[in-house]
């Protein structure tokens, strides 16, 4: 029997010598507000907190220098910081009752285009969380703050009242009366 060969077709497929991806900057934060060890979360601000944002300049997979550029930081509509390499800056959340935060990252020109970036941070209310205590009296809580402008629970004043079925807990900062955070449970 005879063998057939087939001509075999190769099929080129061109690819780029190396694949473009376009400059991010990009932006984080921290805020300096109290949570519990436990906490996994994001601590967020409350009123007050100071906020610590930086940026980051990756361009093709590589992290770029900000120190030649001039980068400009702004709250809202508001200026806030900016310069020959300013990649960082602290700002405090707004205390006017305000629910977010708008920070935007701009460099005037990285390569002959404006790179802008922006992040919404959310403000919220300190809080407090009542547990009740195991093993001990029906009604004694411990009190476990969130979201708070203290480094430490020991800035905190606590005051409890029993009112109708209830127990009430209100924690006070000690450097700062008007923020504030109250919950209630039941009497057991």
């Amino acid at each position: 029997m005879k063998k057939i060969t087939a001509p075999i077709l190769y099929i080129a497929l061109l690819l780029p010598a190396f694949s473009y991806a376009a400059p991010e900057l990009i932006l984080t934060w921290k805020a300096a507000s109290y949570v519990p060890e436990t906490y996994t979360g994001k601590a967020l601000p409350a009123a007050g907190t100071p906020i610590d944002a930086s940026a980051i300049l990756v361009d093709n997979g590589k992290v770029i220098s900000l120190a030649p550029y001039t980068v400009n930081w702004y709250a809202g509509e508001d200026r806030i910081a900016g310069g020959a390499g300013t990649a960082s800056v602290r700002v405090l959340a707004p205390i006017t009752g305000q629910d977010e935060l708008e920070l935007r990252v701009n460099i005037g020109k990285y390569e002959d285009q404006p790179l802008d970036a922006f992040i919404t941070i959310p403000v919220v209310r300190p809080e407090i969380l009542m547990l009740r205590k195991a093993g001990t009296q029906r009604n004694s809580f411990s009190v476990i703050p969130y979201f708070w402008n203290i480094l430490t629970p020991d800035e905190l004043t606590i005051a409890w009242s029993e009112s109708g079925g209830g127990i009430t807990a209100t924690a006070t900062n000690k450097k700062n009366e008007m923020e504030f955070a109250q919950m209630s449970a039941p009497k057991q």
